[in-house]
């Protein structure tokens, strides 16, 4: 059997079901095989960075690992901003790369893969053996798992044709729940410490969510009388909870806020305690913090917590809640008032309103939208200056259906992101937010949600400008003008793409959304939301 038969052969038994990808002259020949010969579905992205940033959606949404296919040289560099932001998202994904022929040093497309590869963190594979492609799938798929992380795997286009046996069938890749025990000590002293607070407050981070922690760490919280918050990749996570803070961080709400410096004991589930949920440090200096991952390698990354736990959350709250419990501890939470506070909140109130006679204002934008979108929906984010508006004011459904693409800081990787959990979502509709100039440079992949008919819906904030360096030049007393732009309409792109746009200017245009809006028929549908550059919507 030619070992790219075989290579496809083992991907569809590897559990292995859709594949992404852009074909070239390193893959195409497994991806047809795929396809043909093992009823694969293969999803082909308009840029490599686009089926990088699928994989990597999918596999955010799934739990599983997702698999990207492209060729040799320019295939593969295309593909680096997007790996870096799998990479900084923990996705545990492989990327099949191809190196050139031995035999032509000189070909045009030749560029060392594992140097351009290993510096934006992803593990790199190479086989030494047609023989060794299968094996070396199967460690990839399972290093990508286990270390959560990206794994490239270079399978040189020489071993191809290369005839080699595949006598079995290999099974899917799984993952298991780490059952380790706790350190006793390290037990004992978190429980003292919250046993002694009196305004405790828990963060729930991504891990919290990838172990579906939800009703132990709530739980425990309630046990405790603590207020509960959320990292912003967790947004959703404690929804309809009374003492439900949303983001912590710089991007908390004034009456988060306060609650959030008044705590005198936190406790992170599987959240990174980065600078953004953190604002430095600066929320958590002077209480005693507890930090609970099942990665060891996640503590003192950013924060140095008094009490490290190393387990999984949902093990670990259990483990605290019933600790407590048998020790008869009676808690009295100086939490009084929060519920009604947070009740009263009205968040039209934190910003004054500049929407104009031809835009909207961003905030008062997103807080209309928000009510006016399904319930069974996803949300996806590129970055740009719109985000405090989309995370502070657009729910999340369900915290396992939020995606945010802005590990590596970069614009740009939403809409591919967002096809990839469109195809792995196909009963809910996917959102993604995203600003014009993230818009312009990947629009194309709006093509591929239209090619394969997918329940996506790309919110475009125009402010035709680079919204955070408008911003920012005004603080170098430069002209903000520098980073204006004249786009085309939005709308006519999608159009142009093969999918439907819809132009709003006006609140009253978001007001007259509604179900049918978002009806299949109407899906794919870029909404573009016309927004004025000159407004400070940091403040």
């Amino acid at each position: 059997m030619k070992t790219y038969h075989a290579l496809a052969r083992r991907l569809f038994d590897h559990g292995v079901e859709t594949l992404f990808g852009l074909m070239g002259d390193g893959n195409m020949a497994y991806i047809a095989s795929y396809i043909d010969e093992q009823g694969g579905r293969y999803i082909a992205s308009t840029h490599e960075a686009g089926a990088v940033g699928m994989a990597d959606g999918f596999a955010r949404v799934t739990g599983s690992v997702a698999v990207a296919a492209v060729t040799h040289g320019p295939g593969t560099t295309n593909t680096m901003t997007a790996l870096t932001e799998a990479v900084r998202a923990a996705t545990p994904l492989v990327l099949l790369t191809s190196s050139t022929p031995s035999g032509n040093p000189h070909h045009i497309q030749n560029i060392d893969l594992q140097r351009l590869i290993e510096p934006t963190g992803a593990a790199f594979r190479r086989p030494a053996r047609a023989e060794d492609v299968l094996d070396e799938l199967a460690h990839a798929l399972t290093q990508a798992r286990t270390e959560s992380r990206p794994v490239a795997l270079d399978i040189p286009v020489d071993f191809l044709e290369v005839d080699i046996e595949d006598p079995i069938s290999a099974s899917p890749v799984t993952s298991s729940r780490s059952t380790a025990e706790l350190d006793p000590d390290s037990l004992d002293a978190a429980l003292g410490m919250i046993a002694s607070a009196h305004r405790p407050l828990v963060i729930a981070g991504r891990g919290a969510v990838e172990a579906d922690a939800h009703d132990a760490i709530t739980a425990f919280a309630d046990l405790i009388g603590a207020a509960v918050a959320t990292t912003v990749v967790a947004r959703g996570f404690f929804a309809g909870h009374e003492l439900d803070l949303g983001i912590c961080g710089n991007l908390a709400h004034p009456a988060a806020l306060t609650a959030i410096v008044e705590s005198d004991c936190v406790i992170a589930f599987g959240a990174s305690l980065n600078n953004y949920t953190t604002d430095s440090g600066t929320l958590l200096n002077g209480k005693p913090v507890v930090h609970i991952d099942r990665s060891a390698a996640q503590f003192g990354k950013y924060y140095n917590a008094d009490v490290t736990l190393c387990g999984d959350a949902a093990v670990v709250a259990t483990t605290m809640t019933e600790f407590l419990v048998s020790a008869e501890i009676e808690f009295s939470s100086h939490r009084a008032g929060l519920a009604e506070t947070l009740r009263n909140r009205v968040p039209s109130d934190e910003f004054v309103d500049t929407t104009g006679t031809d835009d909207v204002d961003m905030r008062s934008a997103m807080l209309r939208f928000s009510d006016r979108l399904p319930s069974n929906r996803a949300i996806v984010t590129d970055a740009g200056r719109f985000l405090r508006s989309v995370w502070r004011y657009v729910d999340v459904s369900n915290p396992r259906h939020n995606v945010v693409t802005h590990n590596f800081g970069s614009i740009g990787l939403g809409i591919g992101c967002a096809t990839g959990v469109a195809v792995a979502a196909p009963d809910m509709v996917t959102f993604v937010f995203l600003g014009d100039g993230g818009g312009m440079m990947s629009l194309t992949e709006f093509n591929t949600a239209v090619r394969y008919r997918l329940p996506l819906v790309a919110v475009v904030i125009n402010d035709g400008s680079y919204g955070a360096e408008y911003a920012k030049l005004q603080s170098y007393d430069a002209d903000p003008r520098h980073s204006l732009m004249t786009w085309p309409e939005f709308s006519d792109l999608a159009i142009a793409l093969g999918g439907n746009g819809l132009t709003v200017r006006s609140l009253d245009e978001i007001d007259k959304l509604d179900d049918s809006t978002w009806a299949p028929e109407n899906l794919p549908l870029l909404l573009e939301i016309k927004v004025d550059p000159t407004v400070d919507y940091y403040a």
